[in-house]
């Protein structure tokens, strides 16, 4: 079997998509030698197998409206070519005309249609318009959690039978880390002794303005000595801007550090030396950062919203994102309890070992085939 990936979302600094295509392919290179793969990229890695090529392209899928033409026409074109049987994009990039080959989708979310308030309006209006046609042309969507299914065969009133749930998974790196690991992450980027942690790009439905404030009723009633360290890069809508007004409005301003984008390699050190981590988001179609923070040992408060249950499970503190008194109330008890922190600890690293890229890899290859039989 002939497979094609579209890699070009996995690149420098990726979001979640590139890590989940990332994590997926990477897998899929090491335990597939039996399948023919072409790997479609704007940085051309070396695979290092005999039965991956890579095919650097210019275009990326953020270059509008080049990419756009290349993606719809002369991808197609080639892929009839190289006698591909399938094709899979990891996002909802994708040729909708025929031409023969298969063609499976990824769609990760339904933001644009659920909370278009969190996104700027030319990226909703694309995005509605690529997810609806990538359903009507696909032959295969993989999503990447049960709610993500659920909430897309209702919205669009798809067939149950077209949609594939291959969960994301904590990547080999994210482990508990020596001390002598978290010395070195102290020292690099200047962190306090207590902390609690966020990692996500800074945009609305990260929800990060609730987390200042729930933290800010705690530190200035004197009921907490942490800091709040936030790692991520600035989004869009100005976010940032109104985190930094939220900040100054609650008298907390020397107490958030702010770091920017932080290599992958770096982020298990700040998972070690975090007190906890907190995820209120809105919104997510899966939500890695938790199942990392489990998988490094750190204890995890996160939002009961969407998807992210279905990934915490009992490995950590589910609360109301929106209910500031709720959210507080879950940071004091962590950050005071030890025995609750162990237990979150256990149960956090044990709930992420649910979780594997192989065994996503190989329920990838089953539908590969079966898409390409069917």
């Amino acid at each position: 079997m002939r497979i094609a990936f579209d890699g070009r979302v996995i690149r420098g600094r990726k979001c979640g998509t590139g890590v989940y295509a990332e994590g997926l392919l990477n897998a899929l290179m090491n335990i597939d030698r039996d399948n023919l793969y072409m790997v479609f990229t704007n940085d051309a890695p070396d695979s290092g197998t005999n039965n991956v090529k890579s095919v650097t392209t210019k275009f990326s899928i953020e270059n509008h409206p080049l990419g756009d033409i290349w993606e719809q026409f002369y991808l197609p074109l080639y892929l009839n070519g190289s006698k591909i049987d399938v094709i899979h994009s990891p996002t909802f990039h994708i040729p909708f005309l025929g031409n023969g080959i298969k063609k499976i989708v990824t769609i990760h979310d339904l933001v644009s249609y659920l909370y278009p308030k969190t996104q700027p309006m030319p990226f909703v209006m694309y995005s509605k318009f690529m997810i609806k046609s990538a359903i009507n042309s696909a032959h295969g969507i993989v999503v990447s959690s049960e709610t993500a299914k659920e909430q897309i065969v209702d919205h669009f009133k798809a067939p149950p039978e077209l949609f594939h749930v291959i969960h994301g998974a904590p990547r080999d790196i994210f482990k508990p880390v020596d001390q002598s690991v978290k010395n070195f992450i102290r020292e690099k980027y200047v962190l306090p002794d207590q902390f609690i942690l966020f990692v996500g790009s800074i945009e609305p439905r990260k929800n990060i303005r609730s987390l200042i404030k729930a933290y800010s009723e705690l530190k200035l009633s004197n009921r907490i000595s942490h800091k709040i360290v936030i790692c991520g890069t600035k989004g869009w809508l100005n976010e940032y801007e109104k985190v930094l007004e939220t900040i100054e409005e609650t008298g907390v301003r020397n107490d958030v550090i702010f770091t920017g984008y932080v290599p992958d390699e770096d982020l298990p050190g700040f998972y070690g030396l975090a007190d906890l981590f907190v995820y209120p988001s809105l919104y997510e179609g899966f939500g890695l950062p938790p199942l990392e923070a489990m998988s490094c040992g750190c204890p995890v408060i996160a939002s009961n919203y969407s998807s992210i249950p279905e990934v915490v499970g009992d490995g950590g503190v589910l609360i109301d994102p929106l209910d500031i008194d709720e959210l507080a109330g879950a940071i004091l008890k962590v950050s005071q309890d030890d025995a609750l922190k162990s237990r979150l600890k256990e149960a956090g690293m044990k709930r992420a070992l649910q979780f594997s890229w192989e065994r996503s890899a190989r329920a990838a290859i089953e539908m590969y085939a079966n898409i390409a039989r069917n």
